[in-house]
């Protein structure tokens, strides 16, 4: 399993308003489209003022394509939160647990 990882900087409201906006009117149903999706998760750190999204994917190549394929999501987030966004990252999930 991979994990493909997007950070953005915000003031908080920010990040919770504009920025969940986007990502339910915006990522969601193109991440429903998209093969091989195991699972999302947003983070936030309230303390830092920063938003993780993070997607689960079966194989390597299912998360690299999808990362290529929200480059404009990622992009269109960041102009509307004014925040500012790291290169999003593909790391492979080593252990995943379920309680």
């Amino acid at each position: 399993m991979f994990a493909h990882v997007a950070s953005f900087k915000a003031p908080v409201a920010q990040l919770e308003g504009a920025g969940m906006q986007g990502f339910r009117e915006r990522v969601a149903p193109v991440l429903q489209q998209l093969p091989g999706l195991q699972g999302t998760l947003v983070l936030m750190d309230r303390a830092q003022g920063e938003l993780l999204g993070i997607t689960l994917w079966d194989t390597e190549e299912h998360a690299r394509d999808a990362s290529r394929r929200l480059v404009q999501e990622r992009e269109a987030g960041a102009r509307e939160m004014g925040a500012t966004a790291s290169e999003a990252r593909i790391l492979e999930v080593l252990v995943q647990s379920a309680s």
